[in-house]
This record gives structure tokens, C-alpha cells and sequence, in this order.
């Protein structure tokens, strides 16, 4: 890949994935946040408001503003090693990569404007609820998709050669 393809599929890939997280993250604290409402989408969806100031699903909550720092040097360091990575694979990789890297920084923004993670997509089964998360999480859970799914398939490529 040409150093100007590369840099092009970058800019495309993170720009349409941290446009459309952050879109959504702004619609969700004009439409849920403001007045705290839930809106029932149909009986396995819901978009609620909710706070993350730890990792995905909640994880590692309550370190402050220690917490917070740390979070975004780490996965700033690791969105550039990703991005970087990314020039030596084929195209879904490529792909895949830039996905988590553009939910990563969605993510990043987020604690960086409001100290937190913007949360509003709740689906659940009856009164059992997966933890709440956002577009950019759906961007990195989709770009570990496309990445495992391009090795499964170089792997298997590889052994029928």
C-alpha cells in the first residue's frame, strides 16, 4: 500500500467512524441526558443515559481523575500503534484496525470534553441487561470482528498452500 492510499484509507476510516460516535453521543445528551428520560425502542432496545468513567462495560470505575489521565495515554498510545500497524495488511485488516482505533479515539474525546464516556444503548433481555455502550464501542467490537475474521482466513489460506 502507497504511502498516500494509506494515509487516505486513515483519514476516510477514523474521520466516518469519530463523525458518526460523536454524532451520536451529541444527540444522546440533547435527547437523554438533559431530562434523564429512557426511550423504549422496542422490547430488547432501549437508549438511555449513562456515565462510563471506567473501560468497556464499565469496567475499572471510580479512579478519578488518575483513572482518567491513565486511560487516555494508554489507549492514545495504543490507537497510534494500531494506525500504524495497519499499513502492512490487506484491506479488511486495514480496516478492522482503523475501526478500533477511530472507536478508541471517539472514546478518548469523550474523556477529554467531559471526563467521561458517553453510554446510551442499552439492549437487554427482560430485566437482564447488557452493560450500556455507544457507537465507538460498536466500531472497536466490529473492527475485532473484521481483524479476527482476516486472520482466520489467512490462516486457512495459508495452510492450503
Amino acid at each position: 500500500m502507497s504511502i498516500r492510499k494509506f494515509i487516505m484509507g486513515v483519514i476516510l476510516i477514523l474521520s466516518t467512524t469519530i463523525f458518526i460516535d460523536q454524532l451520536t453521543k451529541y444527540i444522546a445528551l440533547i435527547v437523554l441526558f438533559k431530562e434523564q428520560q429512557i426511550l423504549i425502542i422496542n422490547p430488547y432496545l432501549n437508549f438511555r443515559p449513562v456515565w462510563n468513567d471506567g473501560i468497556s462495560f464499565g469496567m475499572l470505575q471510580g479512579y478519578g481523575n488518575t483513572g482518567r489521565v491513565t486511560f487516555i495515554i494508554i489507549a492514545s498510545i495504543i490507537s497510534l500503534c494500531i494506525i500504524k500497524f495497519s499499513k502492512k495488511l490487506n484491506i479488511i485488516g486495514f480496516t478492522g484496525y482503523n475501526m478500533i482505533a477511530g472507536g478508541a479515539i471517539g472514546n478518548i474525546l469523550d474523556r477529554v470534553v467531559h471526563g467521561k464516556v458517553v453510554d446510551f444503548i442499552d439492549v437487554h433481555y427482560k430485566e437482564y441487561h447488557w452493560p450500556a455502550f455507544n457507537m465507538a464501542d460498536s466500531f472497536i467490537f466490529i473492527g475485532v470482528l473484521l481483524f479476527i475474521y482476516n486472520e482466520l482466513m489467512v490462516l486457512r489460506g495459508r495452510k492450503n498452500v
